[in-house]
């Protein structure tokens, strides 16, 4: 009787062979990995740059995949102008002090119609070079350093590898009221600034600009030559983060076209 037993069990034991449409689960199919226009975008735009006598920055951070293109000034720090605006605001959403009305109403004058005497509160209120180091230690940004004259917001350097990681902390890392108040103040920037310098250029030319959030800088005439800046994002989605940052000759007509050429040719990839 135990020797038939044990053949009985063993018998039991036998796995069921397969059968065909059987209900087995397949293992999971390996992740699709997603392409990135970003450097096509980037060497589009460098390829747009007419003029010799223009240094123009590049940046592209596709915020799907994490790809970070630059061209080969993407790694220069040019004068801030009004992009240190963005910095700031980072710095007070962020920083020690409170944020009060007063506070928001400037940091909106200072983002959209890029209002000076709003930064300059701001400026003093958040500590200036202060508010600045604490951006550059928080989000790990490469080129940025403060003026070498504490009054001078616009003298900040920063590159456009490190305005697109600003941009991006700001549509991610932000509170959500926080990010709402600074991504509206951006779609709605006027195309003239508060001092009348018409800003409706790169990002914001209204032949292209659509449904774009993006801060524009302007800075005459360090060294004789003009910074001149267009950075945002290029539409609602907000998948990515351009910068398009330059230093040029004096003259904004030809200044403004480089970057509404530039920022056009790097929105068709990214379309």
């Amino acid at each position: 009787m135990l020797g038939v037993l044990v053949l009985v069990l063993a018998a039991c034991s036998v796995p069921d062979p397969p059968v065909s449409g059987s209900r087995r689960s397949a293992p999971p199919a390996p992740p699709t990995a997603v392409a990135s226009p970003a450097q096509g975008a980037v060497d589009a735009g460098d390829a747009a740059v007419a003029r010799d006598d223009a240094t123009v920055g590049i940046a592209v951070l596709d915020r799907l995949t994490g790809t970070l293109a630059t061209n080969d000034a993407g790694a220069f720090a040019f004068h801030s102008a009004s992009l240190s605006k963005l910095l700031t605001t980072v710095d007070a959403f962020t920083g020690p002090a409170e944020v009060t009305e007063s506070d928001r109403q400037r940091i909106v004058a200072a983002l959209g119609p890029s209002d000076d005497d709003a930064m300059n509160a701001l400026w003093s209120r958040f500590g200036g070079q202060e508010g600045i180091t604490r951006v550059i230690d928080a989000l790990g940004l490469q080129d940025t350093a403060v003026p070498d004259d504490p009054s001078q917001w616009g003298e900040v350097r920063l590159s456009p590898r490190d305005v697109v990681s600003v941009l991006d902390f700001v549509a991610d890392g932000l509170a959500p009221a926080a990010r709402d108040l600074v991504l509206g103040a951006l779609a709605a920037a006027p195309e003239e600034g508060a001092d009348g310098f018409d800003q409706a250029f790169g990002l914001l030319d209204p032949a292209q600009r659509g449904d774009a959030r993006a801060k524009q800088g302007w800075l005459c005439c360090l060294d004789d030559r003009i910074d001149l800046h267009s950075a945002g994002f290029p539409d609602a989605s907000e998948r990515f983060a351009v910068a398009i940052l330059s230093r040029q000759p004096l003259g904004y007509p030809a200044a403004r076209q480089v970057l509404d050429d530039v920022a056009a040719a790097v929105r068709g990839p990214l379309a």
